[in-house]
């Protein structure tokens, strides 16, 4: 898949990720490449820098939970304002795939 189609959309993948839930970056980057049947796979270089950036913006919140090996594991939650900016991009991206349908028509 050309990156270049997935530039930009990374905050909008993670924040419909947390949207179901709370999760730990490697469940995150599992999930990803379950979902995508392993066309896609998210680095940890990509995908810390944007859950700090989502952080930084109070679109998400983290915190530390002790597992029952005794390590510690950071979680990520999606916070009201990460709904909302959710909810704004998911209906901005919808009009994008129309736009595009438009011209290359829907998939067969």
């Amino acid at each position: 898949m050309d990156r270049e189609l997935l530039k930009g959309s990374t905050p909008l993948l993670l924040l419909s990720l947390l949207c179901e839930g709370p999760m730990y970056g490697y469940q995150i980057i599992e999930t990803v490449r379950q979902r995508t049947g392993g066309t896609y796979t998210l680095k940890e270089g990509a995908l810390y820098p944007a859950l700090h950036k989502l952080e930084a913006t109070e679109f998400i919140a983290s915190y530390w939970e002790t597992q029952d090996n005794g390590r510690e594991r950071r979680y990520y939650s999606l916070q009201p304002a990460g709904e909302a900016f959710l909810a704004a991009k998911t209906k901005e991206w919808n009009q994008f795939v129309d736009m595009v349908q438009a011209f290359v028509g829907p998939r067969t």
